[in-house]
């Protein structure tokens, strides 16, 4: 009875912030698509940080790194990587673009510089086929844990989660999405941190985390190292983790906060800040809790689906009940802050990019704003049916895999379009339509057809799917007419001189 009335007062605080929000914003399509581009730096930093923060990161990451020792930690400084390059190089671009020609979605500009409405359905329609797994996990991740805390099944936590998110995306919009994140991203990190110093002095209090590799060295040595306890992250396979971290920068619920910014300072200092704060602080928790701790004070677990929460179980073992039930607030904390951040962009990408770009382009903001709320609330009950009913299909595999495995890969495959659109004057509508078919139809393929995925060669999905979307785009581009000049003058003239007054200005 009392974790329900924590739990049920936790919601109540994020459904007053979202009821709050709602008076002050979404009045018109950019302020509810944008937040009014209007977004600061550090406002920004908890708005990416903790859109990328799921309950991936407490619970897939350590499962991993518990079952597969700290090789695959490569993926997480990939994408830190990946984050802090968008930012300084692809961000500045795009925001400007937005700001000069009042774009709303990342690819409704880039169906803008390819001339090709045929390409904006194609990128929508493909963004949204990868954001599908993506946000049912986040869900999924919470249902984990209830699970081990109350013992309720899976889908208990999952549909609380849910209706938590569909309140918080229907009435807030992104601006109050991005401010909420602050509040959740303090839950969270508090929730992480505060537990793994709590357990490590509970478990090893003779010297504690010294203590705790100590005693792996001595009974599981093959956890410390690659290719980890099951042998299987070999030298190739760590090099290719590492390259699909690198391509984070092409999510898109990340590439849209570059068109939320209030000015270009932002891309001066957000880079750093993710640097900093997000790899060196934030991502170290979880490492350190999936590689050394779990694995030294709780031994022995082989399942994929224990592992995804074994961080809750150890806090369950070793800390109070009470505290126990404030980490499940953290958890849930984080797959709200994610997964909202997800649904606007894939609302965005149904309302402003499939309704408005295709069947009604004289629309009013008052009627692309319903769609985008009837839209979330659609997707975010497909998504987690689909995501349950995977696992019901295939089984549990380690939550981390369904992002690195799946939702990633399928991201990836506008890089070679994002790329070249902004920064190659050079690349053309054919080469941008046929690469990224290519692309996408080679990974489609290759997930459904074969087994052990053997269209793929053995590599990860994401290595020859994108090599061939970019050797596609780049030929077909070269062999096709360049671009007229109208559009090199919009898109890259223009552009350069915005951006060359602003850093002036500043």
């Amino acid at each position: 009875m009392t974790d329900a009335l924590a739990l049920g007062l936790f919601s109540a605080v994020i459904v007053a912030m979202a009821a709050y929000g709602y008076r002050f914003s979404a009045r018109s399509a950019e302020d509810y698509m944008l937040a009014g581009r209007a977004i600061g730096v550090v406002v920004m930093f908890f708005f990416v940080l903790f859109a990328i923060s799921s309950s991936w990161t407490f619970y897939g990451f350590p499962g991993v790194l518990y079952r597969h020792g700290p090789a695959y930690v490569l993926f997480i400084w990939g994408s830190v990587a990946g984050f802090a390059g968008l930012y300084m190089f692809l961000g500045p671009r795009l925001w400007a673009l937005a700001k000069l020609n009042r774009f709303l979605s990342p690819v409704e500009t880039l169906a803008a510089r390819y001339e090709s409405p045929t390409l904006r359905v194609v990128l929508a329609v493909t963004m949204l086929a990868f954001i599908v797994p993506y946000v049912g996990i986040q869900p999924l991740g919470v249902g984990h844990g209830f699970v081990a805390l109350t013992g309720y099944p899976l889908w208990v936590g999952a549909v609380y989660t849910t209706v938590l998110l569909v309140v918080l995306v229907v009435l807030g919009g992104m601006r109050i999405v991005a401010w909420v994140n602050i509040f959740l991203g303090v839950v969270y990190i508090t929730a992480l941190l505060g537990s793994l110093v709590w357990v490590v002095a509970v478990a090893f209090p003779d010297g504690g985390i010294v203590e705790a590799v100590a005693r792996l060295k001595e009974t599981a040595p093959e956890q410390l190292a690659a290719p980890g306890p099951l042998g299987e992250y070999t030298r190739v396979l760590t090099i290719g983790t590492f390259i699909v971290g690198l391509l984070a920068f092409t999510w898109p619920h990340v590439v849209i906060g570059a068109m939320t910014a209030r000015d270009r300072s932002l891309f001066k200092w957000l880079p750093l800040m993710i640097f900093i704060f997000g790899g060196l602080f934030f991502y170290v928790i979880p490492f350190i809790w999936g590689s050394i701790v779990a694995p030294a004070a709780l031994p022995g677990v082989a399942d994929p689906a224990e592992a995804d929460r074994v961080v809750q179980t150890v806090i369950q073992t070793f800390l109070p009940r009470w505290f126990a039930v404030f980490v499940l607030m953290g958890v849930i904390a984080a797959a709200i802050s994610t997964a909202a951040v997800q649904l606007m962009t894939a609302g965005i990408l149904v309302a402003r990019d499939l309704v408005q770009g295709v069947f009604r382009p004289q629309a009013t903001d008052a009627q692309i704003m319903r769609w985008a709320r009837w839209s979330v609330v659609a997707i975010v009950v497909f998504s987690l049916s689909v995501t349950v009913a995977v696992v019901l299909g295939l089984g549990e595999e380690a939550m981390a895999l369904y992002l690195t495995d799946i939702s990633v890969p399928g991201f990836a495959q506008w890089a070679p379009a994002l790329v070249g659109g902004l920064l190659w004057k050079r690349g053309t509508r054919q080469g941008a339509l046929a690469g990224t078919l290519a692309g996408t139809v080679y990974l489609v393929a290759g997930l459904f057809v074969g087994g052990e995925r053997a269209l793929f060669l053995g590599l990860h999905p994401i290595l020859p799917t994108l090599v061939l979307n970019g050797l596609v785009y780049t030929v077909t581009s070269l062999l096709t007419p360049r671009p007229g000049e109208e559009i090199v003058d919009v898109f890259f003239t223009e552009v350069d001189d915005f951006l060359h007054s602003e850093s002036s200005r500043g």
